[in-house]
């Protein structure tokens, strides 16, 4: 049984960036339509994370160092959860498809090795495509050289689960490691 086991970053492996900071100066609605406003393009690879925080900081009033300095506080890992891929790895395929800015990692989590976790590790800035675009999951799956029997993929944010069963893909939506703890 050939298993693929496809993880996203934020809010699963890593804390939230910029959900937490918008929630924390803007409104509900206010704050998704600010986030998708910086974020769509970064994670498109339209702009790095740098540069997305200067567009911030001189649109939104806030200075960069202030910006930078609360998404660092937010940069939280889950180890618990990475020894459990470093185990997953052993008896299945795992990757990283994650939606983020060029640079974000370098920036936020300079002392994590991301390769040592996933066999295959896919950014959508690198790549100008993003989740839910199925697209994005048809590459990850393609760039190995194996059929999977099962495929899973495991991620905070029901929009991007909504539609990959269309590719064999199952969802598994993450609130907690027990969600995942199940291989």
């Amino acid at each position: 049984m050939k298993k693929l086991i496809i993880f996203d970053f934020f809010g699963v492996i890593g804390g939230e960036l910029s959900p937490i900071w918008f929630s924390k100066y803007y409104k509900k609605e206010e704050a998704l339509i600010l986030k998708d406003k910086y974020f769509i393009p970064a994670d498109n690879g339209e702009y790095d994370i740098k540069e997305t925080i200067e567009h911030m900081a001189s649109d939104l009033g806030h200075s960069y160092e202030e910006i930078y300095e609360d998404f660092k506080k937010s940069a939280t890992i889950n180890y618990e959860l990475l020894d459990y891929i470093l185990e997953l790895r052993k008896k299945y395929n795992v990757a990283l498809l994650s939606n983020a800015a060029d640079g974000i990692f370098d920036m936020f989590f300079p002392n994590l090795d991301i390769n040592k976790y996933f066999d295959k590790v896919f950014i959508s800035a690198k790549f100008h495509m993003q989740k839910p675009n199925l697209d994005f999951y048809k590459l990850c799956i393609d760039s190995f050289d194996t059929k999977f029997t099962e495929i899973y993929m495991i991620d905070d944010n029901p929009k991007n689960l909504k539609e990959i069963h269309k590719l064999g893909i199952k969802g598994i939506l993450y609130s907690s490691n027990k969600d995942v703890f199940i291989f």
